[in-house]
């Protein structure tokens, strides 16, 4: 005897129509949306000791930062940190422009 496997609403996306896929796209990205966090401004001081180190030194760095999708988290070198446009270049498995006004948390990786 064989079991029943219920699908769930993926025996239903044959049905829905192409307005309805956007409609629901879009409502899962707004339910799903994360909003920047309030960061205390006293974190920017060792935040910056520890960019200076790493750059420096070549210490390897663990950066989360926010973005449109979420927060990232991701772990390289620091190459360059541009204060007048307000940026550093990180590289890891590639390089990465990173705000100085998204960052979330940097650790030593």
């Amino acid at each position: 005897m064989t079991r029943y496997r219920d699908r769930g609403n993926l025996k239903w996306l044959p049905f829905l129509m192409p307005e309805h896929i956007q409609l629901l796209k879009a409502y899962y990205l707004e339910t799903h949306h994360i909003d920047f966090p309030v960061l205390d401004e006293q974190l920017q001081y060792p935040w910056q000791f520890l960019l200076e180190q790493a750059l420096i030194e070549g210490i390897e760095l663990e950066i989360t930062y926010y973005s449109e999708r979420g927060y990232v988290t991701t772990s390289g070198f620091i190459e360059q940190v541009h204060r007048e446009r307000a940026y550093l270049v990180l590289r890891g498995p590639s390089l990465l422009e990173i705000p100085l006004g998204r960052i979330i948390r940097i650790e030593n990786g």
